[in-house]
């Protein structure tokens, strides 16, 4: 098989497990869903849909930005899930197992994606424009950092910062290949939903709001197989060695 072709299988190998998780470990994306949909809830009370004037006003609301919080946070442990989850199945481990993460792996590289994350939001309230900018160049700097974490979820006790920086930037790409295309996809079904709520009448909404959930779940399991996925593909197993 070329090389192509193979990285196109392996790209749909992706896609598909990223549905299939929902029916192996369904509490994956529940995880995603939930505090998605309760930041809905909360968004319908306010009558934040009622008008896009009233959008735009509520869209910074305390109340509304501390369910955010709660699905940010929701999204990420939901990504983590559906990585160990695959990882735990090459184990041959209960997918909940924690017992074999290389947490010194794990821990450093979300450091790193904790503190190339901050200076786009220092300076966010001075410009929008320039934080932007550095955000998406910190990001693409700490992607190694990204394998790092990935292979200690999978058991990757070998990997260290300088060698992901010196080899990881293949896995990195393909991480970002695998799960950019349908993350694209999802995140403009994501943001349509509420502009398609607008002003509707409240049964309308409450059923694109249970739909964008769903979504945002979905979001989260392609995250997360892409992540493994693509971390392990021309990788051996640490735990067969």
């Amino acid at each position: 098989m070329s090389a192509m072709k193979r990285e196109l299988s392996a790209f749909l190998v992706t896609q598909r497990d990223s549905v299939l998780l929902w029916r192996l470990a369904p509490i994956v994306p529940l995880v995603a869903i939930a505090p998605e949909f309760a930041q809905h809830v909360a968004e319908v009370r306010l009558g934040m849909f009622d008008s896009l004037d009233a959008f735009r006003a509520l869209a910074m609301d305390p109340q509304r930005m501390a369910f955010g919080a709660f699905k940010i946070a929701g999204l990420m442990i939901a990504v983590v899930l559906a990585a160990l989850v695959w990882a735990n199945r090459e184990r041959g481990a209960r997918w909940w197992s924690l017992a074999g993460i290389a947490w010194k792996q794990v821990l450093v590289g979300f450091a790193i994606q904790i503190v190339a994350s901050l200076p786009g939001m220092i300076f966010t309230s001075a410009s929008p424009q320039v934080a932007t900018a550095i955000s998406a160049v910190m990001t693409v700097a700490s992607l190694p950092a990204l394998v790092l974490m990935i292979g200690g979820l999978v058991g990757d006790r070998d990997s260290g910062l300088t060698q992901v920086y010196r080899e990881g930037w293949g896995q990195a790409l393909r991480i970002v290949v695998h799960a950019g295309p349908g993350w694209l996809l999802l995140q403009a079904v994501h943001s349509w939903n509420h502009v398609a709520a607008l002003g509707r009448p409240e049964s309308l909404v409450w059923s694109l709001m249970v739909w964008d959930a769903l979504i945002v779940g979905l979001m989260a399991t392609l995250a997360g197989t892409a992540m493994h996925h693509g971390y392990r593909m021309d990788r051996p197993d640490p735990q067969a060695l």
